[in-house]
């Protein structure tokens, strides 16, 4: 399940959550306030090849151990 990230019109609070790719911002509620007025925000994404062994240039993690 993909990490969406948020960000909250009333609070300001900004804020992720796991959920299906079918959900949508009215789906989702600020921990904070729990108001439902939030906005998906775009975030960047890391990815690994296995032959690279580590993390890409926006973060990540090393598949290796």
């Amino acid at each position: 399940m993909p990490i969406y990230e948020y960000s909250c019109k009333k609070c300001n609070e900004v804020f992720s959550v796991f959920q299906s790719m079918n959900a949508s911002e009215k789906d989702t509620k600020c921990p904070k306030c729990g108001s439902n007025d939030v906005v998906k925000k775009i975030s960047s994404f890391s990815c690994c090849s296995p032959a690279s062994g580590g993390a890409s240039a926006h973060g990540g993690f090393s598949g290796g151990g």
